[in-house]
């Protein structure tokens, strides 16, 4: 479906979308007749054990961490501790941000609107675009957070969840001295340890060796968890990327056959049909709203 097609719908953060109801069973484990249950489950547990205070409670909120974990409420928790912490140890990638702002990565991030049950969306962090001269590391971050935050309102995609790649196409000195391990930490909590999305893989492409010990190396500053093993390297063979996600759902940059769709005009187009509900769900996380 074009871009220009897709409208932005009323009911984004609505937790019950009859279209989605089976692939949910196979690949969140969720059983319909007993979502409210554990959604209750999960919320008690944050009550009693008072480890987190999340910054909403009601039950599609509490749903995507239930989806992103195979509808097991203590893993779900687990992953709201997380999700939590991260927030509070981070409050300059989410505070006062005014979401629109990040429209100016441009074609830093991109995605296809073209989603399956085994690739879910697919996103794209394109690194040699991102100009360091004009916008820290931080902005790289908060672009990747608010596209994650705004895409997972939508039951579709905690259904499905995603796949990430990674274009070091075009990465300087310049780009990696201010990829410091601490901003590859947070990525990679973004990407997986601490943000309620079922992460189907994380691609990196246009990659040499050199890239891959580093990512090593800065894997031991992560937490454990079993995303490392959907973490894989193709180097500058598309054939090997090819393996793991269909052409069919690819850029036809990457030997695909989809057309990519920028942040910027993704951003536009949620500016266009955004609602009231939209800017209280967006606010409610701590978002500035125009």
């Amino acid at each position: 479906m074009p871009f220009q097609e897709i409208a932005f719908r009323a009911e984004l953060d609505r937790h019950e979308d009859p279209e989605f109801e089976y692939q949910a069973s196979i690949l969140c484990e969720e059983d319909a007749a007993a979502r409210a249950d554990r959604v209750q489950l999960l919320r008690n547990m944050i009550y009693e054990r008072g480890e987190c205070v999340p910054p909403r409670m009601d039950d599609a909120f509490l749903l995507r961490f239930l989806r992103a974990r195979r509808s097991i409420p203590a893993r779900a928790h687990r992953l709201m501790v997380r999700y939590c912490k991260f927030r509070e140890q981070h409050p300059h990638l989410w505070k006062n941000v005014y979401w629109y702002s990040l429209s100016k990565l441009g074609e830093t991030f991109e995605g296809v609107l073209f989603d399956r049950p085994d690739v879910g969306r697919l996103i794209i962090c394109r690194l040699g675009q991102w100009n360091p001269d004009i916008y820290p590391a931080d902005d790289l971050i908060r672009g990747c957070l608010l596209s994650l935050e705004i895409g997972i309102m939508q039951p579709k995609l905690q259904v499905l969840g995603g796949t990430a790649i990674v274009d070091c196409e075009g990465i300087t000195m310049k780009h990696m001295r201010q990829l410091s391990p601490s901003i590859a930490v947070q990525a990679m909590n973004i990407m997986g340890f601490s943000f309620p999305l079922h992460q189907r893989g994380v691609h990196i492409v246009n990659c040499s060796r050199w890239f891959e010990k580093l990512f090593h190396l800065l894997k031991r500053f992560a937490p454990a968890d079993e995303l490392w093993r959907k973490v894989y390297f193709h180097g500058y063979e598309y054939t090997s990327l090819h393996r793991y996600i269909d052409p069919e759902c690819l850029p036809k940059r990457y030997g695909g056959h989809r057309e990519s769709v920028s942040v910027r005009d993704w951003l536009t187009k949620i500016k266009q049909y955004k609602n009231k509900q939209f800017d209280d769900d967006i606010s409610c996380l701590g978002y500035a709203i125009d």
